[in-house]
């Protein structure tokens, strides 16, 4: 079968809570590509991705990253890349949502998280 492109329109990707996936695993084995939006006072705990990278760019609100004992601000503009086996969370402390888009590779995060194709 010959390789297609993918188009997603604004707001048409696939849905799990929160995250909006714009490319997934059936789409390419390669990495998963995601919007997420956080709410004021959501907390992530800290976990740690054994064999994918987990990337981040904060698209609008400041999101607040902790990896250990350091915390670091994101300001919109920023990028955050955690490799496979350094722990990582965050929250949002800014009282509006955060948007950030979000990269997993190689894919699979969104079949973890429910998505089936």
């Amino acid at each position: 079968m010959e390789p297609e492109p993918i188009v997603v329109a604004p707001g048409e990707g696939h849905r799990v809570g929160n995250v909006e996936f714009l490319a997934r695993t059936v789409d390419t084995p390669r990495f998963t590509f995601g919007i997420i939006e956080i709410a004021p006072g959501r907390v992530l705990e800290p976990h740690v991705h054994d064999g994918e990278d987990d990337a981040f760019y904060i698209v609008e609100g400041e999101m607040t990253f902790t990896f250990g004992d350091e915390d670091v601000a994101a300001p919109p503009g920023t990028f955050v890349l955690a490799p496979p086996g350094v722990e990582h969370g965050f929250r949002n402390d800014c009282g509006r949502p955060v948007r950030m888009l979000n990269i997993h590779a190689p894919a699979g995060f969104d079949r973890r998280i429910g998505l089936s194709e």
